[in-house]
């Protein structure tokens, strides 16, 4: 059975792991726009999403459904089961993958063509190459998921983000050397990504050697005589319940994408139409629009990372028939989501300036990104959300409440982008992931009754963000008039930026210290919260006490 700080401490992993790749993948945005200017960079961002959307149809539901899978199986002690699952979801995968690949690389000129600018053909061809390996590296990543095997997932993604950046930047300084026009530019740089992933699958093919040498001998000696008879292979019933399980996590798994893709079919000929401008400046004002992606993705990452660790702690729980547990882990998704969510959404909309200045050289779009910061914490809920429940079996829920997000985010792009530009489609966010995240909340409610305090667990943790938020700006602001003269730009924004971040998180940590934010037995759910609990019963001299339950009532402070 998993430990209490395995889910926490896999959420965290995952996290951290999460913030190291997003800060690599801002860190190749200064350069690239150096590169090949906001043209190039807007040419990108038209192609990404499409592509990421592709990328998560091949991919997102099987690490989900894998994970599940291989956890009920461990805890039903059937070590020989995971073997056939693997090798059998890598078979699936890599047939998927390839049909999705012919799909994209074909269909490229009419997508080019539905997005309004023909130079994306080349673009889309080049990174469609891609799908052929990332199918098989998300098999991969979901073995080590069912195993609660976070680090070496995180260490994957790290590897992953790594090369990616590496190659883009080495493609990128290469074509433009040789005086190439930007479309070939963003073909090459999407080239490199298909070599990036190439070698990450290698990189985890070495750390399933890695993780299979320490299995126990009774486990490889059951899986070689599985691989003998490779009966198996036939095994309709296994694809059926990969599939039944599988495609509503892959389609729930498309906020992001989605909603970016959304952007990417309406924004240019918002922006051509509506603002009557020319494709070359529509191009630039999307590439200033999309410098805040990023950022949004890395204030929810934690609101992602209880997702994708949340699912098979509650399925192992299931499977046991622990009922509290089950309350007790929804009880603690939501209760981190929130409390680690709206800190980060909130802190990216207090440090939005100093931040776009630091990574881009200017303060174009300031206000788009910082309303974008407010949208991470609606993201960070849904995304945990939508791993409740498919921990819980109701997979097909998130699904359809995103078909409603997607409705809401049409219509409020036409709406706000159309009146407010830029500024409209970051609004957009803001009210497509409060309906999908409303939605399911509502679903979860009715699913497992799970105690929910609203001064404590709300109240208390709005006034403590928000007091962040002022108070870092407030830093911010005096640190742009102390030493605005003497500092460039980007070293301005950077100096501004940890200004606010660290006036932000010393606000923040003393709240949770102090008003606490954080009850005392959830400490048992935290790596090494036996540490801080006692940190914190020194500074309220409280006295520490034992089993965390939620179903125990507490009086609100």
């Amino acid at each position: 059975m998993v430990k209490k700080s395995h889910f926490l401490g896999g959420a965290i992993i995952l996290a951290v792991a999460g913030i190291l790749s997003k800060a690599i993948g801002m860190f190749y945005r200064i350069p690239l726009q150096e590169i090949v200017g906001n043209n190039g960079l807007g040419l990108y961002q038209e192609v990404y999403p499409l592509y990421l959307t592709f990328l998560i149809l091949a991919t997102a539901g099987i690490p989900v459904a894998l994970s599940r899978m291989i956890a009920e199986a461990l805890a039903e002690g059937k070590q020989g089961e995971i073997n056939q699952i693997l090798a059998r979801s890598m078979a699936l995968m890599g047939t998927i993958g390839l049909f999705l690949f012919a799909i994209l690389y074909l269909s490229s000129p009419l997508i080019a063509w539905m997005m309004g600018n023909p130079h994306l053909v080349e673009p889309i061809r080049a990174i469609s190459l891609s799908l052929l390996f990332v199918p098989i590296i998300a098999v991969l990543r979901g073995y080590f998921y069912g195993h609660q095997n976070m680090v070496f997932v995180g260490l994957s993604q790290v590897v992953e983000q790594t090369l990616r950046v590496a190659f883009i930047l080495i493609a990128s300084l290469y074509l433009v050397s040789l005086g190439e026009d930007t479309d070939n530019v963003i073909t090459g740089v999407n080239f490199g990504t298909m070599i990036s992933t190439l070698l990450s699958l290698g990189f985890l093919v070495l750390l399933l050697w890695w993780h299979r040498r320490k299995q126990s001998a009774p486990s490889a000696e059951e899986a070689r005589g599985s691989w003998r008879s490779r009966e198996w292979w036939g095994d309709r019933s296994f694809y059926l319940t990969m599939w039944r399980i599988a495609w509503p996590i892959c389609i729930s798994a498309l906020v992001i994408p989605i909603f970016s893709l959304v952007d990417s079919f309406l924004a240019i000929n918002i922006f051509r139409y509506v603002w009557h401008v020319d494709g070359i400046t529509a191009d630039s004002w999307f590439g200033i629009y999309s410098r805040g992606g990023p950022l949004l993705q890395l204030a929810s990452l934690f609101g992602a990372s209880i997702a994708l660790s949340i699912v098979p702690a509650i399925a192992e729980a299931r499977r046991l028939g622990d009922t509290n547990k089950v309350s007790t882990l929804i009880r603690l998704s939501y209760r981190f989501a929130w409390l680690i969510g709206l800190p980060a959404g909130l802190g990216l909309t207090a440090v939005a300036e100093g931040a776009n200045l630091a990574l881009y050289g200017d303060i174009d779009g300031t206000r788009a990104m910082a309303i974008l910061g407010v949208s991470a914490v609606p993201l960070s809920l849904l995304l945990a959300t939508n791993g409740i429940l498919q921990g819980l079996g109701h997979e097909k829920i998130p699904a359809k409440h995103l078909l409603w997000g997607v409705a809401a985010k049409i219509v409020t792009t036409l709406l706000f982008a159309s009146v407010l530009g830029i500024d409209g489609l970051s609004i957009s966010w803001l009210c497509a992931t409060a309906v999908v995240c409303l939605l399911n909340m509502k679903v979860i409610a009715r699913l497992v009754q799970v105690e929910v305090k609203k001064r404590f667990d709300l109240t208390l943790p709005l006034i403590a963000a928000n007091s962040m938020l002022l108070l870092a700006w407030g830093a911010m602001e005096v640190i742009h008039y102390l030493v605005s003269s003497h500092l460039s730009a980007r070293l301005l924004g950077a100096v501004e930026t940890v200004v606010g971040v660290a006036v932000g998180l010393a606000i923040y940590l003393g709240a949770i210290l102090l008003i606490p934010l954080i009850e005392e037995k959830e400490f048992e759910w935290i790596p090494g919260g036996a540490y801080l609990r006692t940190i914190r019963s020194k500074l309220r001299r409280t006295p520490e006490s034992g089993e965390y339950n939620p179903a125990v009532k507490r009086e609100n402070r």
